[in-house]
């Protein structure tokens, strides 16, 4: 046997019978612990190598890409080594050696123990893996409690089984070190709570494009854990916040852009107020020529010429109806947009005046494009107003502009 031949091999060294005895036992464990890693990772290469061969293929590319991730298999390699383990134990000690043999058969109860502790967290970690992959629920947080929940009395009966004692021995003394765990674990608690109400109410979801001005985070969700949200910004820093922040405080969404694939135009520029008037016959003419307007205008100069003749408006003008440069250059820009082909059409399109400011009176565009990435929707949005504000001047309208200290001196020479 393996210790007859270690003592054989110490005898050569004069020691003591007595300490001869304590050093062979010693190093006969640790041989057969060795033996034991040895097999463990023999067949853990052995399964992830079977796990990428051609042979290894099943119908669902989740599973597969969840069982190759895990390395699940591998867990058969490792309760396949305690069976070894447990039959060779009496190759390492003779029958004599019955405290030996003893704690050998304890040594092995524990691998084994660490193996269903490793089986139910792979286990966990598949199921989370194939959820992820069919919903857009993360679950990452709830999973990881789990594992803490399972691993930590999975470690408690180990405890309690290596020194002889009872599990219920220590479980009835957690009710004495509640209080110590509240505080250890006060952010993992916390972080769960928030991670749960952000999964149940659906409120962030990984690829999800958020907003948080308070805390500099404004990008993609790119991990949701047990107590962290990491948000990857568009200038690619990684932002990592407590789960809780999210509950706690407020944040923008751009989910329902994403999804609906729209994203907003909205937008004003200032008309100066003085360049607004009634539209006179030799400008009515020139903008007639507009096929934007062509059909507007038409339809109507006749309803305005049937409304002043009911009304006599000859003698007062004021007292009728006629077109307005602002008013014609409004509907132009409504009908400009709608041209354009990445504008939805199904949303609305609407061109409105705000309430005017010394600063001129604000025109604003409010549309939808077809895209909502970042660099697509700024060159269309840029493409509307390139045209509008260089339009503009053609119906004798003027975008207001502050007057600067070197405008006002050109003036005064004027």
């Amino acid at each position: 046997m393996v210790i007859s031949y270690v003592l054989n091999f110490l005898h050569y060294f004069g020691l003591s019978q007595r300490y001869t005895r304590i050093s062979a036992v010693l190093i006969t464990l640790l041989l057969f612990v060795l033996l034991l890693c040895v097999i463990w990772y023999l067949s853990k290469i052995s399964s992830q190598a079977f796990l990428n061969s051609k042979y290894f293929k099943l119908k669902s590319k989740r599973w597969n890409f969840a069982l190759k991730e895990t390395n699940f298999f591998a867990i058969c390699g490792y309760v396949a080594t305690g069976f070894i383990g447990h039959f060779v134990s009496d190759m390492f000690f003779l029958e004599q050696h019955i405290h030996s043999n003893a704690l050998l058969n304890k040594i092995i109860n524990i691998y084994f123990f660490i193996c269903i502790l490793i089986a139910i967290n792979k286990i966990l970690t598949i199921f989370r893996i194939i959820h992820d992959a069919e919903s857009e629920v993360p679950i990452k947080g709830f999973v990881q409690f789990l594992k803490i929940f399972v691993n930590f009395f999975g470690v408690l009966i180990i405890v309690a089984y290596t020194l002889g004692k009872e599990p219920t021995y220590y479980i009835s003394a957690l009710g004495v070190i509640a209080s110590i765990l509240m505080i250890v674990f006060k952010d993992i608690i916390v972080g769960l709570t928030a991670g749960w109400q952000l999964s149940m109410n659906n409120m962030v979801r990984i690829g999800d494009w958020i907003e948080i001005p308070q805390h500099n985070a404004d990008g993609e969700v790119i991990d949701i854990s047990l107590t962290t949200v990491y948000i990857k910004n568009w200038d690619n820093i990684v932002v990592s916040l407590p789960a809780y922040n999210l509950i706690s405080q407020s944040f923008l969404s751009w989910r329902t852009i994403q999804e609906q694939k729209l994203r907003r135009i909205k937008r004003s520029f200032n008309i100066d107020i003085q360049t607004i008037k009634f539209v006179d016959k030799n400008l009515l003419q020139k903008l007639q020529k507009l096929e934007l307007l062509k059909d507007y205008i038409n339809s109507k100069e006749k309803v305005i010429e049937e409304f002043n003749e009911k009304h006599n408006t000859k003698e007062n003008m004021f007292n009728g109806r006629y077109l307005t440069n602002i008013g014609l250059f409004r509907i132009y820009c409504q009908q400009y947009i709608k041209t354009k082909p990445f504008i939805s059409k199904e949303s609305t399109i609407l061109v409105r005046q705000l309430s005017p400011t010394p600063n001129g009176l604000p025109l604003e565009v409010y549309c939808f494009t077809k895209t909502y990435m970042f660099s697509e929707f700024e060159v269309y949005q840029a493409d509307i107003f390139d045209h509008l504000l260089s339009v503009v001047g053609e119906f004798d309208l003027s975008v207001f502009q502050a007057v600067t200290g070197k405008d006002f001196k050109t003036l005064q020479k004027d």
